[in-house]
């Protein structure tokens, strides 16, 4: 006569259920990790793109001579003015700059539509995606403890993503040029 336990019918049953719960819980906090990782890596990348975009914008302007940086006249002012090309993000950007009474635009006449005189611009980042480049060039007058005044030509761009609601900026950086360094 064989003795057993008598109820077991029906436990590994039981068990598997358990064990099927406790690795969806595991693999849903794994996906969370990822979406989270994806995520991540997405603004890295923009933000790299967005830097090298920045620093080939910058290199125009170290290339050209202290007397020829600066943005074209005409079109900026037809963006800070209200009108048909009146550009409300550029201009917000602008007064966001550490400006003061002696910080004044640098413009040349008759600059043109190169990618050194132009205050916004499209271009393509090596992901395919459209940025906005907002390029702002102001003389700084900077003094010292001494009284001794200089000025400075400091050149700011900001990179922009177009593609989403708001035009969120990405990147801002700035550099100055003295009458000795540019050129």
């Amino acid at each position: 006569m064989r003795l057993g336990l008598k109820g077991e019918e029906g436990q590994g049953l039981i068990e598997l259920l358990a064990a099927m719960i406790v690795l969806s819980i595991a693999l849903m906090a794994l996906m969370a990790g990822y979406d989270t990782t994806f995520l991540s890596l997405h603004n890295s990348a923009q933000k790299s793109i967005a830097s090298t975009l920045a620093d080939q914008q910058l290199e125009l302007y170290n290339a050209l001579s202290y007397s020829k940086i600066g943005l074209d006249a005409t079109t900026l002012a037809g963006i800070q003015t209200p009108g048909a090309s009146y550009d409300a993000t550029y201009v917000a950007d602008e007064a966001s700059l550490d400006n003061t009474a002696n910080d004044a635009d640098v413009t040349i006449a008759n600059c043109g539509s190169t990618a050194n005189c132009l205050p916004i611009q499209t271009v393509t980042g090596s992901d395919g995606r459209h940025y906005r480049l907002e390029t702002f060039v102001r003389d700084i007058t900077n003094t010292s403890v001494s009284n001794i005044s200089w000025t400075t030509r400091e050149v700011t761009v900001i990179v922009r993503d177009p593609s989403t609601t708001g035009s969120p900026e990405i990147l801002r950086l700035t550099t100055a040029f003295d009458r000795g360094s540019a050129g």
